[in-house]
């Protein structure tokens, strides 16, 4: 018996979760479909999804047709939780694109097809919800050539009436042997030079036009009346062959979710791609040498969990209880091809409190418990204000973060505004030293600093000129602490990065320097240096391409330039104009509203993140945190180097205490 583990993606309100229902219904996997509407859904096992009626969290169940098992994944559909799309795809054989003829291709449908082209997963298109009334298929054909893949295959003849009919035909009827042939350049050539074409060729080409998303196979049907879910679940296995197994004996396998439910049980999700995973085995995580025993394993079987003793290659594993295992942690040597893409880094943050101050160490432990579920959700305990901050990919991402605290882990929280995540970088090279015998210095400690800024991107490199038989490793290491802690905020009050601090020069006095005194000099050292080499303000951005109907292409355009976007590039495809290019990540949501409704929904705005970049108009401070032991320190060294006040308008870059 083969095993293929099958994802199905699609836009919000689609209909994925019906279709999984109905398949696990046909199947017999489940006596009843459960209905979304009505939180009876077999993969919306969260109370928070059941109440919001969306997918959240990437759910697996599976059920069996013919000698062929089928895992099959539910994905969020929100552009908010795309990450947990991401990590999900890395384990896939193929993947079902769910469209709704009622609502055509929304932009999420494109970034999902692309996501799916970028890694080579072959995929089937299912047309969702044709029972309904005015459906219209030939304009979504056009459609889904136009903005999807060049070329389509329609698997089936439908007849829309009273009711639906659906008619299978010949995979390798002539029309569609034409249609691979001309996917095909290769094919096409043989074709033109009268070269005989064998059939091994065209099911060969067939295969690798679907992992290129050059052609797609359409499907038709309805999930909520159970229409196309046979034909559907007998193309997932015409269409769809495992991942080759791994020739290792040793297991090896990726952990592409951990789950945590509203009971606070927490599940481990792997997917096999060599060998065999055992209860009791011992097994070594890859890159932390750190072993793990498991004592026991599950499988999604037939619309539930089974636990059996040995999970198969091609399998899914699951593991329950157990706390060792992070998301993209691997077993034995998983090849690079298979491993889930770079987490996106939130670009949005606020700052969370709990509604009742005596449960602050509770939401940290809460926060901790779901990053560990979603590697995308970052917080972190500011270290001046002990502010705890959130960051967030989007407003339904916040939202359902704080929904979780309060529903799960029973503590309502107050959260502020989101702001822009920015962060400076110096400006040129430049160097300070604050010397022991120098007063008021209160340190026992010398420090000179030198700092440079390196290409966006680079993140922070520590470099020491200082060896160690002069300045032992303690003293040296609390430099580099105090470094990374004055890296926090910089003249605009944002974190520093983007460069290289090298640490010059340093002197103690034996026997009563300690490492402290290193620790609290460098940041006040670091300020200094960076006020000689100033800093500049960056931004995230995000690459776009922006797909507008020609009638409202002027309106586009302006209100790129009003939003301070950069254009790359511009074309025609068909009826609509493409513009690539960047923009601020601070004005894509304005633009993006703007864009949905002047355009009446017809325009797509495409986005994905690529770093930061120069600030683009006005800059933006951020309040500095108070921190009163140093700025005591920080006001005796302003009297006795006359360091400059902040300019006029300017943000102060520290809050001064005389206490």
């Amino acid at each position: 018996m083969k095993t293929i583990n099958i994802g199905i993606m699609a836009h919000v309100d689609a209909g994925k979760t019906t279709l999984t229902e109905s398949m696990l219904y046909t199947s017999g996997a489940v006596e009843k479909a459960g209905r979304v509407d009505r939180g009876t859904a077999v993969t919306d096992s969260m109370m928070l999804e059941k109440q919001r009626g969306i997918t959240i969290q990437t759910s697996v169940v599976s059920f069996y047709w013919g000698d062929t098992k089928v895992n099959l994944l539910d994905t969020p559909g929100h552009m908010d939780f795309f990450a947990e799309v991401e990590r999900s795809l890395s384990i896939l054989d193929g993947a079902v694109l769910l469209i709704s003829a009622k609502d055509g291709i929304q932009a999420q449908t494109r970034i999902l097809f692309e996501a799916i082209k970028k890694l080579q997963i072959p995929a089937l298109v299912f047309i969702n919800k044709i029972d309904q009334p005015g459906i219209e298929l030939e304009p979504l054909y056009t459609e889904i050539k136009e903005k999807l893949a060049p070329n389509i295959l329609v698997m089936q003849d439908v007849s829309i009436g009273r009711t639906v009919q659906l008619n299978s035909m010949d995979m390798f009827g002539s029309s569609f042997i034409d249609t691979i042939i001309e996917a095909d350049e290769a094919l096409t050539e043989k074709y033109v030079l009268d070269q005989p074409v064998k059939l091994d060729d065209i099911i060969s080409s067939r295969e690798q036009s679907m992992k290129n998303g050059t052609l797609l196979p359409i499907y038709h049907g309805s999930a909520l009346g159970n229409i196309g879910t046979k034909e559907l679940m007998d193309a997932l296995i015409k269409e769809f062959s495992p991942l080759p197994a791994l020739t290792s004996v040793a297991p090896c396998a990726l952990v592409y979710k951990i789950e945590q439910d509203d009971l606070l049980n927490k599940h481990t999700y792997l997917r096999v791609f060599g060998g065999s995973l055992q209860t009791r085995d011992v097994v070594t995580v890859a890159d932390r040498d750190e072993t793990i025993k498991i004592k026991k394993l599950e499988i999604p079987q037939s619309g539930g969990i089974a636990v059996v003793e040995q999970v198969e290659c091609g399998d899914i594993a699951i593991i329950p209880n157990e706390n060792g295992f992070k998301i993209g942690d691997t077993i034995g040597e998983v090849p690079e091809k298979y491993l889930p893409a770079q987490t996106v880094h939130p670009m949005m943050q606020a700052s969370i409190s709990p509604c009742d101050p005596d449960e602050r160490v509770s939401l940290l432990e809460a926060l901790s418990e779901l990053a560990q579920s979603d590697p995308l959700l970052q917080y972190r305990l500011d270290s001046r204000s002990s502010d705890i901050v959130v960051g967030f990919l989007g407003q339904v991402q916040m939202e359902v973060v704080c929904a979780l605290l309060e529903n799960r882990y029973h503590i309502p929280v107050q959260i502020g505004d989101l702001t822009t995540i920015y962060k400076e970088r110096p400006l040129k090279k430049a160097e300070y030293t604050v010397h022991i015998e120098v007063p008021p210095n209160p340190f026992w400690a010398s420090i000179g600093l030198s700092i440079e800024p390196l290409p966006i991107g680079s993140g922070l490199c520590l470099e020491s000129k200082v060896s160690y038989g002069y300045l032992n490793r303690s003293f040296q290491n609390a430099v580099a602490d105090g470094i990374k802690y004055g890296c926090e905020q910089g003249l605009f009050g944002w974190e520093v990065t983007d460069l290289k601090v090298c640490f010059e020069y340093g002197l103690y006095y034996s026997p009563v320097s300690t490492p402290a005194d290193f620790r609290h000099l460098a940041p006040l050292v670091f300020e200094q240096v960076l006020k000689r080499a100033g800093t500049e303000l960056l931004e995230p951005r995000l690459d776009f391409q922006l797909f507008v109907p020609q009638d409202s292409d002027a309106r586009a355009y302006n209100d790129l330039n009003k939003y301070q976007a950069v254009i790359d590039s511009i074309e025609t495809r068909h009826s609509e104009i493409v513009v690539s290019g960047s923009i601020p990540a601070r004005t894509a949501p304005r633009y993006k509203k703007q864009l949905s409704q002047f355009t009446n929904g017809r325009g797509m705005f495409l986005t994905e993140p690529s770093g930061y970049q120069p600030n683009v108009g006005k800059p933006v401070y951020q309040a500095r945190k108070p921190d009163a032991r140093l700025d005591k320190t920080r006001y005796l060294f302003e009297k006795a180097f006359e360091i400059d006040a902040p300019m006029e308008n300017e943000s102060p870059c520290f809050e001064m205490s005389l206490m």
